[in-house]
């Protein structure tokens, strides 16, 4: 009978340590979405690229896609930093140059927010540049993101990551 009743004591510890777990848990997921949501807000954030989607993924192998975390685009209120790897076909590109990535920094581009639920929808328009003529970002309230990128003369490229502050 003393065993029955450790054990019932024993059960009751450990479901309070898991409920307390939980908690804990529940506030910081809810720091971060508020994190998350200012950071969006306040137009000065960094999408940190872990993963790459080429359109055409058959032709890259799928190791090589799996990013460093040293890829990013940063989003100040009056500056727009890229420098993203490229993997895909090129209609079109320029003789001898080695500059393969999508790498530019401009102060001249449109930016468009739309709260759609629980995700955000970015669209980016960089003004004087060729390497991307579209951006679109979406970003889930836990911070994980997608990045589309079109281009004039390049096949699309999606980017999986994740929000961070700048």
């Amino acid at each position: 009978m003393k065993n029955l009743g450790l054990n019932y004591k024993i059960c009751f510890i450990i479901g309070f340590c898991f409920l307390l777990s939980a908690c804990a848990t529940q506030k910081e997921k809810q720091a971060r979405v508020s994190l998350i949501d200012s950071l969006v807000k306040s137009n000065s954030f960094k999408f940190v690229a872990q993963q790459a989607n080429p359109l055409r993924a058959s032709l890259i192998d799928s190791r090589l896609r799996q990013l460093n975390g040293s890829y990013y685009l940063k989003i100040n209120k009056d500056t727009l930093d890229c420098y993203l790897p490229y993997f895909g076909v090129a209609q079109q590109a320029p003789y001898g140059s080695n500059d393969n990535g999508i790498q530019f920094t401009t102060t001249k581009f449109t930016y468009d927010k739309k709260q759609l639920g629980k995700i955000i929808e970015l669209t980016i328009v960089p003004k004087n540049t060729d390497k991307a003529s579209r951006l679109f970002l979406s970003i889930s309230e836990s911070g994980t993101a997608t990045l589309n990128v079109n281009s004039n003369n390049r096949d699309a490229i999606s980017f999986n990551g994740t929000i961070e502050k700048p």
